[in-house]
């Protein structure tokens, strides 16, 4: 999302460019992946973004909200990881800020058990902490509905300073407010710096520190534990009627299973007098990041001015969808997610082991890709091995221009995709790193049914070294009845592991350009499918037979509707024999482009090989054909 300066909106009508800008922590995450174990035991980790304002910001995002970030992340590598990774949230980042002197800071945490969670903050004199009023100008704050502040960023001077100086901004130009306790003793000093678990300390100087501005809150969130330290008392009604004391805004109490309660006006008696949100009953995989689930959700109602019985009983669903999954952020369901929860899947307390939820959380949190993919397949060897070539002419020295001329495309080509091997072509792969939007890498042995993957080793055993950005590609063979029970196991361990290290999958299946043929792919496709593989992606042959994309598209859509699209393989055919193959499949938008490889790259590879032209001519060669296969799709696309 990319909002001008200046968008303000109507601050009358409350017609404005953003829902949300959310203001303060953002760090990253360290999960352990073991689970059930001390931090200390721990050997393995994910990184996420982390701070509960950068996790409601992609949490909202992810259910529809326009939402803004303020914060400040170090000139370092997880800096421009979390600038990144919040963008392809679509989260607006021109106000996240770059600190030269200060370093991101770092949170790791373990999985004990359902209830407890070892958590180890390094904040000291951290990047977020120097957020500064100079950061964000008037017209950002003006351009939202609402800003969300949060207690954390109340534990020094400068940092209270800020959050003060946002909150009267916020004021002034008629922006609502929202209060996030977001209480952390640790963060106060007042636990040991390894006691990041800790979720309560009375402290009267927290206290007069959290309600010090309430008066201006619109709206204010907090557990049970966090009214307690808002309101200076350890008994729950006793300290709601604190801070109603100094404030009308409407405050929302966060109980966990039980769901929540909201006191919209005076406090009585008991909290069962609020107007109640029961809790959804699921169980349990991670209680950390509940919370900023929970005010995702919630938000994703109230600043759509929806009742407080919706806005609690989206808030609970949200929260119930976290708990059930490693990590905070990327926990966040997407509004599809929470639909189906609250249509079909609020009976099912197992949610972590629910196929139909991990399919639709997979493929609504994909990374973007490019609306269509044109690819250079560079993924051969044997036809390559029987070309005759020189003593200084490699095969790994043929893709690393391949690699070369893909990067030099790059720039002004944003839908140019490469398919790389990891053995002749793995040089290849460390030349292009990230700096191509697509990248596919084979994953499969050459050879006849059943499928092995490289090297006979498991496909979680590869992947667990493959960058989570690279796109898996399986060629599949063509099975027999004696070969179809272990190569549809080795499938559906592919496919499960593709979906533990969250990577998308490709799969390849390759048939001649016959009417029968396109019928046999369709059956193909249909009996893979039917085993529960959803692939992100299929490669498949450019068939010109008139209605075999019709069947095509319709079977993969049956069971699998949020498929990528489909590429079209060349096959070793030629650009004119490939043209009506393109024209055919022009008015398909699930056809998203091609991934060929002899067609573009054999007659100068075999002149390179061969040592007949240097490296500079083959580049340019290869790149020549490839504008001209673009020009190809383009028309065919645009005709």
């Amino acid at each position: 999302m990319n909002l001008p300066f200046g968008a303000t909106g109507n601050k009358e009508t409350g017609h404005r460019p953003l829902d949300l800008v959310t203001m303060g922590r953002t760090i990253v995450d360290v999960y352990g992946d073991q689970v059930g174990v001390r931090l200390e035991d721990v050997s393995s980790f994910s990184r996420y973004v982390g701070g509960c304002p950068a996790n409601i910001a992609i949490g909202t995002a992810r259910l529809g909200l326009k939402v803004g970030l303020i914060t400040r992340v170090g000139d370092d590598h997880n800096g421009r990881y979390l600038r990144e990774s919040l963008t392809r949230e679509g989260v607006d980042t021109r106000c996240v800020r770059t600190d030269p002197k200060r370093l991101t800071a770092v949170a790791f945490l373990a999985i004990r058990d359902k209830a407890t969670f070892p958590l180890l903050h390094y904040r000291e004199n951290c990047a977020d902490m120097a957020i500064a009023p100079e950061d964000y100008p008037d017209d950002y704050i003006a351009s939202a509905r609402a800003l969300l502040v949060s207690g954390s960023h109340l534990t020094t001077v400068t940092a209270a300073h800020n959050v003060h100086t946002a909150v009267q901004r916020a004021k002034s130009l008629g922006t609502q407010v929202i209060f996030d306790i977001d209480y952390r003793p640790v963060f106060w000093g007042l636990v040991a710096k390894d006691g990041g678990e800790s979720r309560f300390v009375d402290s009267a100087v927290v206290t007069r520190a959290s309600q010090q501005f309430l008066f201006d809150c619109d709206l204010i969130v907090g557990t049970e534990e966090e009214i307690h330290i808002a309101g200076g008392d350890t008994d729950t009604i006793k300290a709601l009627r604190v801070i109603r004391s100094k404030t009308a805004a409407p405050i929302v109490l966060k109980r966990g299973a039980a769901g929540c309660v909201v006191f919209d006006g005076a406090i009585s008696a008991s909290i069962e007098d609020g107007v109640i949100g029961p809790g959804f009953p699921v169980d349990v995989f991670n209680v950390v990041g509940a919370g900023d689930g929970f005010l995702s959700g919630f938000l994703s109602a109230w600043l759509r001015d929806a009742p407080w019985s919706e806005c609690c009983r989206r808030g609970n669903a949200t929260g119930a969808l976290v708990v059930s999954r490693h990590g905070c952020s990327p926990a966040s369901p997407t509004a599809a997610e929470l639909e189906w929860f609250l249509a079909d899947g609020a009976s099912d307390r197992a949610l972590h082991r629910n196929a139909e939820l991990a399919y639709i959380h997979r493929t609504t949190t994909r990374r973007p890709r490019p609306a269509q993919v044109l690819v250079i397949a560079a993924d051969h060897v044997a036809p390559l091995e029987a070309l005759p070539r020189t003593s200084d002419r490699t095969i790994a020295g043929f893709k690393r221009l391949v690699a070369e001329a893909a990067l030099s495309l790059a720039p002004r080509h944003p839908h140019l995709g490469i398919l790389l091997d990891d053995v002749e072509g793995e040089e290849a792969l460390y030349l292009v790193g990230s700096d191509i939007p697509w990248i596919g890498r084979k994953i499969e042995q050459t050879g006849l049914a059943p499928l092995v993957f490289r090297d006979h080793l498991s496909a979680a055993v590869l992947l667990a070294r493959w960058p989570r950005h690279q796109i898996i590609k399986c060629l599949v063979p063509l099975e027999s009845e004696s070969t179809r029970e272990l190569q549809n196991a080795h499938l559906l361990e592919l496919y499960q592991a593709a979906a533990m290290y969250e990577m998308e999958l490709l799969l390849e299946l390759v048939h001649p350009d016959t009417a029968e043929a396109a019928r046999g792919t369709r059956e193909r496709i249909e009996a893979i499918q039917a085993l529960g593989i959803k692939p992100d992606w299929w490669k498949l042959p450019a068939f010109t037979a008139p209605g075999s994309w019709d069947d095509i598209e319709a079977t993969i859509k049956r069971d699998n509707p949020l498929c990528r699209g489909v590429l079209l393989l060349g096959g070793g055919r030629s650009l004119e024999d490939l043209k009506p193959a393109l024209a055919a499949a022009r008015e398909r938008p699930f056809i998203k482009g091609f991934a060929v490889g002899r067609t573009l790259f054999m007659p100068p590879a075999a002149a390179w090989l061969a040592g007949e032209t240097d490296d500079a001519t083959f580049v340019q060669q290869l790149s020549a054909r490839f504008l001209e296969l673009e020009a190809i799709w383009i028309g065919a696309a645009e005709g």
